[in-house]
């Protein structure tokens, strides 16, 4: 691959949910979140149920057919159950028709990150017949 057919890559520093102000619709072929705080950074700032809601419904809508949306959801501080709980529930209420959807977790350790997915269906041609 030549160095004039590479992918661009362009740092944004902004609130995830301005996602498709930034990036447009049906433009990525993956989302991903890794929801939180920064790993060694300061604990009190974490991303918030609002605004994270808002970033995967734009996700929704940036991620091109045949993409996928991962969402990794940390239980295990405060406010992380209920912004865990906010993305479920939105994605349990996608249509089965345009999503699938899937969450995998530990059973064994309750307070472990819980990784959700989402992936846009393809158009497939009805069958005939």
């Amino acid at each position: 691959m030549d160095a004039g057919s590479l992918p661009s890559v362009e740092y944004v520093q902004a609130c995830h949910s301005t996602l498709q102000e930034i990036v447009g619709s049906n433009t990525a072929k993956l989302v991903t979140f890794n929801l939180g705080y920064l790993p060694y950074g300061d604990k009190q700032v974490t991303t918030k149920t609002p605004t994270t809601v808002a970033a995967v419904e734009a996700a929704l809508e940036v991620v091109c057919l045949g993409g996928l949306i991962s969402i990794m959801a940390y239980v295990g501080h405060p406010g992380g159950v209920e912004e865990y709980e906010g993305v479920r529930d939105l994605i349990a209420g996608l249509s089965p028709s345009y999503w699938v959807s899937t969450e995998v977790r530990m059973l064994n350790r309750p307070t472990a990150p819980v990784l959700m997915m989402v992936w846009r269906l393809v158009d497939v041609p009805q069958r005939r017949g």
